[in-house]
């Protein structure tokens, strides 16, 4: 290891290091000049000016990372330096073999929170049958490189199982590819091949000699030489996936799971029945299936017992929103419980009130600097904004098992358009998105550039939620928001239901984990039907024929499939309805302009009724939906472009 000093600015003294790295690198990688990998120690918790010389910031080095496997994102910088960003402090190592080469594994869960809660068999019919794991994102992983084989952390069952079970291909020495998405991590073996497993205990002193478990990553690192060894004797893994009962492991009967990953036994909890055990006992998650069922149960009952009213269908139609789709936005008449709707599903996710930020927009908000905050050059120091936003952000960045949500309240107070921008750019991408603070050339030159990064990366943990108010005071969406948000208008419910709905009795709150929700959430291929598919179509031919800037893009098409893909089962809530909405929340909330521009589309006719192109398209897919919500929504535009020649 070799330190020398560095000066970026004045009076600041910082400390370059270089190291050599021990497991492969990407192969763009060997196509540049090769300086070694290096760091600043400004980067890895430490300030500047923090060593008198570099004699004495190699030493602290030394005894403080000498002795850890370390694990870094390799960037580059101009094609010549390989930059160590987000160094993380892994594993001690008291063994290192100084010349050996290191492969990584992904590895799923952890040390007291096995993958999936302890159902090693849902892991192993994912595993076989190619449905997604969560856990590993592209921040751990390279899509060039495949796994020589897969970890999953399992429940040991009081000594009858091991710590961990080893997944491998029987056929070749790794699995064929991988595919790393929003729905976690796919495996596939060449033509289908069969997967091997072993079961593995962490008291084996070949495993600890020659295998470092990162503490912070999703990952294993063995070194090259002892990977035969490691995955030496594995046994076909059954057919069916379940490998408990081959130890005779009843996983149902003998444990349930909460919403933390803990087993507990059956003794110690008693079974929910009914709404007034929900209500006296604390909801236990038995299985991460029935989880989401006990959760909206929750959210209905928490409104009640609050003396809230909204209508079922609203909550279960803002649920699906806000786990399908990165930004949920609520409209409605002032006073009708928006807000209190987003306070009342952090409740129910049991999330503490300092992780659900309601921020009241201000009509002088201009830009992203006006939420976040900017770098002050003059004095180089990052000041954040008083939103709380950046804060939040950098926490949820930290503990990504955690839920958080963003409100937005009164979002149309200013052009969000313009303050929003950054975010509306970034949340529609795949994977895990970046917001920019600051340019980043900077962080190294900030003094507060350690707690304010250039960049924080916005993971499936942080929800979006927006409230609108449409008055006088307020500005209009542009299609560049309503085309990446779901809009939704809270049904006005009648006063004489309001006392018969309360219930004394607050129902107990458990957290629920981000991992636990993220299990709410279903991913996967475009399942839009042929028929449903033809529909989106006749309703863009409309719009072509109209020649009116509106119609459904891709974007659009492919959040419509989200939502009804994630409509819950039992559930007086179905696809058909579910499509109902989509067209008001999607495409309907674009319908906008003169009586003449729209008359092809929709217009009162002599006989005072609605009647128009769009209405005929749902006229010939009434197969497909009854279009309620729909029908209502058109009926009252045209009677606007009637009374007004103009509609919103």
């Amino acid at each position: 290891m070799e330190v020398k000093g560095s000066t970026p600015q004045a009076g600041m003294k910082d400390y370059r290091f270089f190291v050599d790295p021990v497991s492969s690198l990407p192969p763009y990688f060997s196509e540049s000049l090769k300086y070694g990998f290096t760091g600043f120690m400004s980067r890895i918790g430490l300030g500047f000016n923090a060593f008198d010389n570099d004699e004495e910031a190699l030493r602290y080095l030394q005894n403080e990372w000498g002795d850890f496997f370390v694990t870094f994102t390799p960037a580059m910088r101009n094609n010549k330096f390989f930059v160590l960003d987000d160094l993380q402090k892994e594993s001690p190592v008291s063994y290192p073999e100084q010349n050996a080469a290191y492969l990584p594994l992904p590895a799923f869960g952890q040390v007291g929170a096995p993958v999936f809660g302890g159902d090693i068999n849902k892991f192993c019919r994912h595993i076989l049958t190619g449905k997604p794991i969560p856990g590993l994102s592209k921040k751990y992983w390279n899509s060039m490189f495949t796994p020589h084989a897969v970890i999953a952390y399992t429940d040991n069952f009081d000594g009858r199982l091991g710590d961990a079970i080893l997944f491998a291909p029987l056929e070749g020495n790794a699995f064929d590819k991988e595919v790393i998405s929003e729905g976690g991590a796919y495996f596939s073996t060449e033509n289908s091949g069969r997967i091997g497993y072993k079961v593995l205990h962490f008291s084996d002193d070949s495993l600890e000699s020659h295998v470092v478990r990162c503490r912070h990553s999703p990952l294993w690192f063995v070194s090259e030489d002892s990977l035969g060894d490691l995955i030496s004797d594995i046994q076909e893994l059954p057919n069916d996936g379940d490998v408990l009962s081959l130890y005779g492991i009843k996983f149902d009967e003998s444990v349930v799971i909460d919403n933390i990953g803990h087993t507990e036994s059956d003794e110690d909890k008693e079974n929910l029945e009914g709404v007034s055990d929900v209500l006296d006992d604390t909801p236990v998650f038995e299985s991460f299936d029935n989880a989401e069922n006990i959760f909206l149960d929750r959210l209905s009952l928490l409104a009640k017992a609050k003396g809230l009213l909204y209508h079922e269908r609203d909550l279960l139609n803002f649920h699906i929103s806000v786990k399908s789709a990165r930004l949920t936005i609520l409209a409605g008449l002032s006073g009708m419980g928006k807000s209190q709707l987003v306070r009342l599903y952090g409740e129910a996710l049991g999330l503490p009130p300092e992780r659900v930020l309601m921020v009241p927009v201000r009509p002088s908000w201009m830009d992203d600097s006006d939420i976040l905050g900017y770098a002050d050059t003059t004095q180089m120091v990052y000041r954040a904004a008083d939103t709380g936003i950046s804060e939040l952000l950098l926490d949820a960045e930290k503990h990504q098992d955690k839920l958080y949500m963003i409100c937005f309240d009164e979002m149309n107070l200013a052009r969000a358009e313009h303050y929003f921008a950054q975010f509306i750019s970034v949340l529609e991408k795949e994977g895990t998105p970046r917001i920019r603070l600051y340019n980043p050339t900077l962080q190294g030159r900030l003094y507060n550039g350690q707690v304010y990064p250039a960049e924080i990366s916005i993971g499936k943990n942080v929800i979006f939620v927006g409230t609108v108010n449409v008055d006088e005071s307020t500005y209009h969406f542009s299609d560049k928001i309503l085309d990446r948000a779901n809009v939704l208008t809270l049904h006005r419910e009648r006063f004489s239901e309001w006392r018969c709905g309360e219930i004394d009795k607050v129902p107990e709150i458990e957290e629920i984990s981000a991992s636990v929700f993220d299990t709410f959430r279903v991913y996967g291929n475009l399942e839009l039907t042929d028929r449903e598919l033809a529909f989106l179509d006749d309703l863009n031919r409309a719009f072509e024929e109209s020649h009116i800037q509106c119609g459904i893009g891709f974007r659009v098409a492919r959040q419509i499939d989200a939502y009804l893909k994630n409509i819950p089962t039992d559930y007086d809530f179905d696809r058909e309805e579910g499509l109902d909405c989509q067209m008001v929340q999607r495409i309907l909330t674009k319908l906008r302009g003169s009586s003449q521009q729209l008359h092809a589309l929709i217009h009162v006719s002599d006989q005072g009724e609605a009647e128009g192109s769009l209405l005929q398209v749902f006229d010939r897919y009434k197969d497909l939906s009854d279009f309620i919500e729909s029908r209502k929504l058109l009926s009252l535009k045209a009677q606007e472009l009637k009374l007004y020649d103009y509609t919103i």
